[in-house]
């Protein structure tokens, strides 16, 4: 697993924020975690183009037509979420987020996305977005995974994407690939495209894309390639522009650094990745002794447990309502050691069991965990 970052200061994207208060920033207010509009400020001309109306169905959203002039404004990543969902079912478009996708170009994408047109290798371009890449959205991350002699390239949410989330994934593989050929050339496919949704009832239009089959009821999203092609040289990289980008970028890393909670919340969706939830694991990912790290979530308001069933319940949502992976596979994928303490977990955050909840379609949003969950979560000793 990378967390990427080594081309530039290692220590840069892991900076830990000065503690807020309670007061400041509490679970009441769900940290409204945002996302860059970036591409996305194509998203009113598309809906319009596919015969939607992009005032009313932003507007249904709690965003306006005016939140997408410009691409570096900020606006709540669930709002994002659920414009996608709406507008694929308003315009009577099921691969909407593929359209939404493609939008998305590292050309004219600000410092992360030079930094990564300018790198050496694809590796290092790969290592850099998975570091930097909060700083366009806080309500997921990228990853990179290399082993057995293929890369997976992919997006994980842990905060905001809930019931709508295949829609978000689709445009997020779509933004993978446009990248990658951005990188490799338009010729380039990838062995494999792993999506964590159902398959629709016409594949046509992700064959075209990404000129494979994707596999479909995945637990994540991955665009899957060779290990060796990390090694390819970048095409027309410029070293000065490179590290114009770089001082631009650590820049604004100093400017808008994560926080502790959003620290943790990435970290833990990392361990869930790769099979684990540890709390010493994550602790020391951040640079911190456990015990540093469960008395700063006490000043933030929080405790670590219920940070992790903060994100194992939005992951839970997702592979839910948009998969039809079993309820063994997804209590594995959420670090459990068999699916009944899933069980037992997951109907102690809905107050459902998972089978209700996935016959209901997840009418419930992810939001409503936090009154489910006191300040103090027990803790779960299947955790």
């Amino acid at each position: 697993m990378e967390w990427g970052g080594a081309p530039l200061d290692a220590k840069l994207s892991m900076q830990v924020a000065p503690v807020r208060t309670a007061r400041e920033t509490t679970f009441a207010d769900e940290y409204p975690w945002h996302q860059r509009v970036g591409g996305f400020s194509a998203l009113p001309a598309l809906i319009r183009q596919l015969g939607g109306d992009p005032g009313a169905i932003l507007g249904a959203c709690g965003l306006a037509l005016d939140d997408f002039a410009d691409k570096e404004c900020r606006v709540p990543f669930s709002a994002v979420a659920r414009v996608l969902h709406e507008a694929a079912a308003a315009t009577g478009t099921p691969h909407f987020g593929l359209l939404a996708g493609r939008t998305w170009h590292l050309e004219g994408g600000g410092p992360v996305s030079e930094l990564v047109r300018h790198s050496l290798t694809l590796g290092d371009a790969l290592r850099i977005f998975v570091a930097h890449q909060h700083l366009n959205s806080e309500a997921g991350m990228a990853f990179l995974i290399a082993r057995s002699g293929v890369a997976d390239f992919g997006y994980a949410f842990y905060r905001g994407g809930g019931a709508r989330s295949a829609e978000a994934y689709d445009a997020a593989a779509a933004i993978a690939v446009n990248y990658l050929r951005e990188l490799l050339g338009p010729g380039w496919h990838p062995l494999e495209v792993l999506l964590p949704h159902s398959a629709p009832a016409d594949l046509s239009h992700y064959r075209a894309l990404f000129r494979v089959p994707p596999r479909f009821d995945s637990e994540f999203m991955a665009i899957r390639f060779p290990e060796a092609l990390l090694e390819r040289a970048i095409e027309g990289a410029d070293r000065e522009r490179w590290r114009r980008a770089a001082d631009a970028v650590a820049q604004m890393e100093r400017a808008t650094p994560l926080g502790l909670v959003q620290h943790v919340f990435r970290a833990l969706r990392v361990q869930l990745l790769a099979g684990g939830s540890s709390g010493d694991t994550v602790a020391q990912a951040l640079g911190l002794h456990r015990r540093t790290l469960n008395r700063r979530l006490r000043e933030e308001g929080t405790t670590f447990q219920r940070c992790l069933d903060l994100v194992r319940f939005e992951v839970a949502c997702q592979l839910l309502t948009a998969t039809h992976v079993s309820l063994d596979d997804i209590a594995a994928a959420l670090g459990y050691a068999s699916v009944s303490p899933f069980m037992r977990s997951f109907r102690r955050w809905s107050g459902t069991t998972p089978a209700q909840w996935r016959r209901t379609a997840g009418h419930a949003e992810p939001r409503t965990l936090a009154a489910h969950l006191p300040t103090q979560v027990p803790v779960d000793a299947n955790a």
